[in-house]
């Protein structure tokens, strides 16, 4: 756990300026972390950080233990999020960037708070996702197919090693991008996408999430984050 710790995470907080940054550079994801270790040790891990905010912020008023249970947990149950959203979050919450502390910290602010923050993530979520289709696209929602077929490139091959920590996405999730190649609408490919992962097993699509690298120029948030959502929904 300490890899992750809140005074880690905020050591290197120089590299997360934005909430772009926050989407964009790598790291894991509380889902990822809760699949590997547990439902129990995710929401003490969550616990970490509000139980720093609580011994680094100086308020008459602070957290119970009770309270920040709750709070990871609801944190956990509510919102996607990354390590990389989780010290900018707590960082800003810091530096009074949603409102002040008002002598006490609370389960509301908290919430609040990040309910502003994950609105936000989510217009740049958005905006970067529709910069990612308007480079690629002949028309609004036509992708080149010359383009598919390198993004592509090499999914699908008869022989692959399955290794986890080379390739990161399962036989039947890379038989899903396989399909792809013939789909030249956007919109298209995402709702087949959508309706794919439903069928693909639990640790296929972990797997995905773990190892996919962010940088890579075939990385595709919004394939990412379909299959973020597709595991919450089965906890």
């Amino acid at each position: 756990m300490e890899l992750y710790s809140p005074s880690k995470c905020f050591e290197h907080s120089h590299k997360i300026k934005t909430v772009k940054d926050a989407i964009s550079l790598p790291s894991k994801t509380l889902q990822g972390l809760k699949k590997i270790h547990g439902r129990e040790w995710i929401i003490g891990y969550i616990s970490m950080w509000l139980i720093n905010l609580n011994d680094t912020t100086n308020v008459k008023n602070k957290m119970s233990d009770v309270q920040i249970e709750f709070t990871s947990i609801r944190i956990f149950e509510t919102y996607s999020l990354k390590i990389t959203d989780m010290t900018l979050f707590f960082r800003n919450v810091k530096e009074g960037v949603y409102g002040d502390f008002y002598e006490n910290i609370s389960q509301e602010k908290i919430m609040n708070w990040l309910a502003k923050y994950f609105d936000q993530r989510c217009e740049y979520a958005q905006m970067m996702s529709q910069g990612n289709s308007e480079a690629i696209s002949l028309t609004k929602n036509k992708i080149n197919p010359e383009v598919i077929e390198k993004m592509f490139k090499g999914v699908g091959d008869e022989e692959v090693n399955h290794n986890s920590e080379k390739n990161g996405i399962g036989r039947r999730f890379r038989t899903v991008l396989k399909k792809a190649k013939v789909i030249t609408n956007r919109t298209d490919y995402l709702n087949s996408m959508y309706l794919e992962t439903k069928r693909v097993p639990d640790e296929e699509l972990q797997d995905y999430l773990i190892n996919t690298d962010v940088k890579s120029k075939d990385y595709d948030h919004e394939i990412y984050e379909i299959v973020e959502r597709e595991l919450e929904r089965r906890q």
